[in-house]
């Protein structure tokens, strides 16, 4: 089972930004396991936006979405499933600022299948980002 961090960045004026990791495996025979790589970053607009995608997947985590502020220092370990669709989030959220397209998008992306969604984080993940993303947007944003 592949885990997920997801950890809150202070920034300015009491305001943060979330940023998810992908944690990688403990390689064999070596004493600890290699540093975790960031999959997203979310702040500003996409991220007040997509709050209530947020709160579910910590929910499903067992976590209290009351915990999520600027002050949290520990982060948030997820379960495969809640990491792949917080990690096409993230990514397909990144750099738009249209709140309708914003929240098609996220209801869209809550809907998937859990094959669906490692559909696409696996071809996001693996070399065809841009094309991917570009086709998430297309067909969930309208």
């Amino acid at each position: 089972m592949q885990e997920f961090q997801l950890r809150v960045v202070p920034l300015q004026n009491n305001d943060f930004a979330l940023e998810l990791y992908q944690c990688a495996y403990k390689q064999a025979g070596a004493k600890k396991r290699p540093a975790a790589k960031r999959v997203g970053r979310l702040k500003g607009k996409p991220l007040v936006q997509a709050r209530q995608a947020i709160y579910g997947a910590l929910k499903a985590c067992k976590y209290d979405p009351q915990t999520l502020s600027y002050r949290r220092q520990t982060p948030y370990v997820l379960t495969e499933e809640v990491g792949v669709s917080l990690a096409l989030l993230f990514q397909t959220l990144q750099p738009m600022s249209k709140p309708e397209r914003i929240a098609n998008i996220a209801d869209g992306i809550a809907a998937m299948s859990n094959e669906e969604a490692h559909y696409w984080f696996g071809k996001v993940s693996n070399g065809k980002k841009r094309p991917a993303l570009k086709a998430m947007r297309v067909l969930l944003g309208d």
